[in-house]
């Protein structure tokens, strides 16, 4: 498997060993062949020094990912992941609807997403290994970013659902996960972190059959509506909850 995220028994891990295809599949990007370019240099014979530089750029990256801080602090910023998705159950302006005395949240991935990626950089940046890292700053989003990728991938993993909920704190679940919906059009080297969670809110009343069949039903009722949001009642709902998160 190419992934470098597992996620079991409520928990994503991280163990510091990275698979290579991604790397692979980077290098064919404007970002990484600029990288390799410049770790290449002004060799006389280019094509040797590209094969040399990208071996060099991987032996490194890899070492950095196995650094046992390095593994420590990725492991803490995961471990903050579904934390942070709960969080943004309070942010203003998300869509919500209430079932039963529960409140349904929608919450877009890439808010959770974008979130992650940013305490996960600050927090690596802190860190010898990854700091120092050859290739620079290229290099360190190319990782960044794919342990964030693969995190949500295994999140989503869990496909959680009214009847399998998964745990995201002591106050919220997440009942179901919609990979699709396009809540913006990201620029051109952004990932797009389609869809959204639907976070079901904890409380003194217990979650019944009757409240998981109102659930799916109030959760078919958003999808049916969401598509009629505009391109601005999107991005606006972004804009408020990332302000008031």
């Amino acid at each position: 498997m190419n992934t470098w995220v597992r996620y079991r028994r409520g928990r994503a891990w991280y163990t510091g060993g990275i698979t290579r295809a991604p790397f692979v599949a980077w290098l064919a990007t404007p970002e990484g062949r600029a990288t390799v370019d410049e770790a290449a240099g002004h060799a006389r014979f280019a094509f040797l020094a590209r094969t040399r530089a990208t071996r060099r750029l991987w032996r490194r990256l890899a070492a950095a990912a196995s650094n046992p801080d390095v593994i420590v602090a990725v492991q803490s910023e995961m471990d903050a992941y579904l934390g942070r998705l709960q969080e943004f159950a309070y942010a203003e302006g998300l869509l919500r609807v209430s079932v039963d005395l529960h409140r349904i949240v929608v919450v877009p991935r890439v808010l959770i997403n974008g979130a992650a990626y940013g305490a996960m950089a600050r927090r690596l940046e802190s860190e010898r290994a990854f700091a120092s890292l050859d290739g620079g700053e290229a290099l360190r989003d190319f990782f960044v970013g794919t342990l964030i990728h693969h995190l949500d991938g295994a999140i989503a993993g869990a496909t959680p659902s009214p009847k399998r909920p998964l745990a995201v704190g002591k106050e919220w679940i997440s009942v179901g996960l919609d990979g699709a919906f396009v809540w913006r059009l990201p620029l051109l080297s952004e990932p797009p972190w389609d869809g959204h969670h639907y976070l079901l809110e904890l409380t003194r009343e217990p979650i019944t059959r009757a409240v998981r069949k109102a659930v799916v039903a109030a959760v078919e009722r958003i999808e049916t509506s969401l598509p009629s949001l505009s391109r601005l009642e999107r991005n606006e709902i972004l804009r408020r909850a990332v302000r008031r998160a």
